[in-house]
């Protein structure tokens, strides 16, 4: 049992329908959909460096076999996702059944993005709370939020390494804490 696993049966409510394809949506779409994540989620939420999407989305529309971790395959997929279903008007539409592919297209990924220890189980863990936040039939968000503070706390990104000097990585720990923060709040 991994802790991806755990996480993921504490926190399901209906279970997800199967993924009807195996192949990336039209790089414009994908493009939109991370815009549209970029510009009133983002804002919100800066748990990652803005560059980080545009490199993976590169990554997975390149030519030849895509040279992807699954940790950026899950953020590219729950990215996608929670774009989608923020746009959805009613359960149903089309934004919402693309939002449910998207996701169950980044559930294989679960394990190693959500692996404890590192700085990109944070991203994922913030993420899926997102996108539960959209979509409260199937994940429950008040769980994904404890897991997501829990392990937070866990990495001691709410404190300050001793003799830390400004830092792009320090940077970072502190804008993960304060969005994993400001979700919790």
């Amino acid at each position: 049992m991994t802790f991806a696993r755990f996480v993921l049966a504490a926190c399901a409510n209906d279970p997800l329908p199967e993924s009807t394809t195996t192949e990336l949506p039209p790089k414009q779409f994908a493009e939109s959909l991370v815009q549209f994540y970029m510009a009133n989620i983002y804002p919100m939420y800066p748990a990652f460096a803005s560059t980080y999407l545009t490199r993976i989305l590169d990554s997975m529309y390149q030519e030849g076999s895509p040279t992807i971790e699954s940790p950026e395959s899950w953020a590219f997929w729950m990215v996608l996702a929670i774009g989608s279903t923020a746009q959805s008007q009613n359960t149903g539409d089309e934004h919402y059944q693309n939002g449910l592919e998207y996701i169950t297209r980044a559930l294989p990924h679960s394990d190693r993005a959500l692996m404890p220890g590192y700085l990109s189980q944070l991203s994922a863990l913030l993420l899926l709370t997102q996108y539960s936040m959209l979509d409260p039939a199937h994940f429950d968000s008040w769980h994904l939020i404890g897991f997501t503070c829990r392990a937070v706390l866990d990495l001691g990104f709410h404190q300050e390494p001793p003799g830390a000097k400004p830092s792009e990585e320090l940077d970072t720990r502190r804008r993960t804490f304060y969005s994993i923060y400001a979700l919790d709040r």
